[in-house]
């Protein structure tokens, strides 16, 4: 992906496209998928990118993190990410010819009850991908299903949880992906796993471990609190 541009003029067409893919993301997708999307988006700030001794794209900075609450269907609290489906890397209004928006995915996780950590989590992540994106970082690759994630600490800083990695999976309780006019946007839900239970992917099979953590009630939502599975 190249630099990303700002399109900033209101009577620019591009830039009058571009806010309407956003603003229909926002409050026609996500509210279609999730329900409530909270009370307003929770913005990434610099010192997120200070963290990778990197500047941050000014818009950039307008990317955040949605906190959905509990509704119908759903007791979990639900956070997703806004904006790396964002098409930064068009000069005009059009469909990306690789058929993905922006990166191709936006980043969601779950939990049993609201949790600051997920949105700093999440933060964190979307910075650096959009830092990759743009070849920040040579030979780093983008997220795929079935990557683990390595945090090296827990997954929140405010007890020592067992949970220190995240599992990329594809979430089968909300539909897996959604269409903008720029092109297909994945999203990618992220469960947090133990270092013995990603050890027991790493003999076996991943799948198996979902499988593991859905018996045990670990997966789709990650509990900060809970104890390893294996």
């Amino acid at each position: 992906m190249t630099e990303p541009q700002q399109p900033s003029a209101a009577d620019n067409p591009f830039a009058e496209w571009f806010e309407r893919i956003w603003s229909h993301r926002e409050e026609n997708v996500y509210k279609a998928l999730f329900g409530d999307v909270g009370e307003g988006i929770y913005t990434a700030q610099p010192a997120t990118y200070e963290r990778y001794g990197k500047e941050p794209h000014p818009g950039w900075l307008n990317h955040g993190v949605f906190g959905c609450p509990p509704g119908p269907g759903r007791q979990s609290w639900l956070y997703v990410t806004s904006g790396l489906s964002n098409p930064w890397n068009l000069t005009e209004p059009a469909r990306d010819p690789t058929g993905f928006s922006g990166v191709g995915f936006e980043l969601a996780i779950e939990t049993p009850a609201p949790a600051n950590w997920a949105v700093a989590l999440l933060h964190n992540l979307m910075a650096y991908e959009l830092l990759v994106a743009v070849g920040s970082y040579d030979g780093a690759e983008l997220l795929e299903y079935g990557n683990r994630v390595p945090l090296e600490s827990s997954i929140t800083p405010e007890f020592d949880s067992p949970l220190r990695w995240l599992l990329v999976t594809m979430p089968k309780h909300y539909d897996s992906a959604f269409e903008l006019a720029s092109g297909r946007v994945d999203v990618f839900h992220l469960v947090g796993a133990t270092d013995a239970e990603v050890q027991f992917a790493r003999q076996r099979d991943q799948d198996e471990l979902i499988a593991m953590l859905e018996r045990g009630g670990a997966c789709p939502i990650t509990d900060a609190a809970r104890a390893s599975l294996r």
